[in-house]
This record gives C-alpha cells, structure tokens and sequence, in this order.
C-alpha cells in the first residue's frame, strides 16, 4: 500500500514539473551589472565571372550593462562599451581594427541607455557621436580602406542601427506564459550599412532545468542589398538560447548562419554563399 503511494505521488510530482508554465520577460534587477558579450564570425564566398573571392569578416563586442532604473513599463539599461575587435580580410588584404586602434578607440568607455519594454521591444537608444574617427594619415597605401571601413562603422554603431540590432537579440519573448514543447513567432526588420534584413523567427521551448530555459531557434532571412547593389540574398539561422527565467536574459546563445543569393554589382552578377556563427552571453558582475 505504502509503494503504491509512493508511486502514485511521484506520478503527480512528475505530471506537474511537465506541465509546469513559465512567464518570460526582460525583467533584471534595478541596480545590477553584467557582461555583455557578442561574437559575429562570417565567411563569405562571392563568384565574379567564374573567379571566387573569399571574404571573412569577425565583429567582437564586450560591454557594461547596468540596470539604472526599472518601472513595470519599461527598463532603463547602460551600455558601455568595454572592447571591440572588428577584422576583415581576403586574398588582397587582412584589416584589423580593435580597442588600440585610432580609428575605433574614441568607442571604448563610451556610453549609451536604451529603454527596453517586458516584451524585449527596444523604445530607444541614446546616439554617439563620432564613433569612429577618420584616418589622419591620407598618403598610406590603405587609408582609403581605412576611410570607408570608418564610414561602415560610424553607420553602423549609429542610434538608429545599435536600436535595431538591440532589438534583434531581445525581443523574443512569448505573449503568454509557455511551457516545454510550446512554439511562439517573431518578425524583426534592421537595416544596418544599407542592407535591409528581415529575420522571421520561430522559437521553442525544450526544456526547463532550475532557472534556466532551454530554447531551439529557427530563422528564415531575407538581406536586400543596397549601395550601389542590387540583389536578396537569403537562408536560415539554427541554434539554441539559454535563459535565466528570473531576469529573463539570455545567458547563451549559439546561432548557425547559411545565406546565399545573387546580386548586381556595377553591372555584373555576383552569385554570394554566406556561412557565419554569432554567440552571445551574458553573465552577472557580482
């Protein structure tokens, strides 16, 4: 009687960690810090008249986070940027441009809040100014290189971009309270360096261990180009998140990028094949 019982409340115990619901937010903690962390490596392939040129690009960010403010309406968030690391090289060059550099370094220690709803919805973003200084020395054989490297960038980390790439990595959160199994969708749109994106997303939730949440993510994209280009490139993103369920930050997450396309450049057709990983974690400062 006493093992039938038993049986019977871990049958009951183990029906309700299944179907236990979870609400997920963005809802950290007034006053608390964290690292912030984003790692975008990207190899791309474009064939120009049957010659193929390979392209890798690697963006790396570390911030500041600190929770100024927070009311049930929105939170007040400051970044401030901490590192950078930004390399770009083919056949022809290799391009470095990190926290030593004169070009990207008026960037570090600089600040900027933005307001972020429950939903992960980002209302606004403080703009810098001059992120990336122009080049002095114009007889080197690669300030041109230079210059348009620090156009890229000033456009790039301008209020409206950062707003929307922001955007991009928070808001994801459900509507209504989920538990494993359960799927929810989301559309984003940014448009960083003249190149339109649009991201539809489909998240599940796999599983719930202690305060973490398990998340799957499968994204379709769509790139238009622009500048001069004229072309959609699109594919898929794959991969995981964890989140803390208690602040709703993402702890880890590991994207799978593959993308391709044909576009027109100065008259000729580039056939493009994007490859690309982009990790991000986030972890509290104690």
């Amino acid at each position: 009687m006493r093992r039938k019982l038993f049986a019977g409340l871990f049958f009951m115990l183990g029906l309700t960690a299944v179907s236990a619901q979870i609400n997920l937010s963005f809802n950290p903690e007034k006053g608390a810090k964290y690292e912030y962390q984003t790692e975008m490596i990207q190899n791309i392939k474009q064939s120009v008249m049957g010659q193929e040129i390979p392209v890798e690009m690697e963006v790396n960010m570390r911030y500041l986070m600190e929770i100024k403010d927070k009311t049930p309406q929105e939170t007040h968030v400051q970044l401030t940027y901490q590192d950078i690391v930004y390399v770009i090289s083919n056949p022809m060059m290799n391009m470095r441009y990190d926290s030593e550099n004169p070009a990207v370094r008026n960037l570090i220690n600089k600040s900027f809040l933005m307001v972020v709803a429950p939903d992960g919805s980002v209302k606004s973003v403080t703009e810098i100014d001059n992120v990336a200084e122009s080049p002095t020395n114009t007889s080197g054989a690669n300030w041109q290189v230079d210059a348009q490297v620090v156009a890229q960038l000033n456009q790039q980390f301008s209020g409206d971009a950062v707003k929307d790439m922001l955007e991009q990595s928070f808001k994801m959160y459900p509507a209504n309270a989920v538990r494993a199994g359960d799927s929810w969708n989301m559309d984003n749109t940014t448009t960083i360096n003249n190149m339109n994106t649009s991201v539809k997303t489909k998240y599940t939730l796999k599983e719930i261990s202690g305060n973490i949440a398990t998340i799957a993510i499968e994204s379709d994209m769509v790139m238009t180009v622009g500048a001069g280009m004229e072309g959609t490139i699109a594919g898929t993103q794959t991969g995981t998140m964890t989140i803390d369920t208690r602040t709703g930050l993402p702890v880890t997450s590991d994207i799978a990028q593959n993308i391709a396309g044909l576009v027109k450049a100065q008259g000729m057709d580039v056939q493009v094949q994007l490859t690309g990983k982009v990790k991000t974690s986030i972890k509290e400062i104690k």
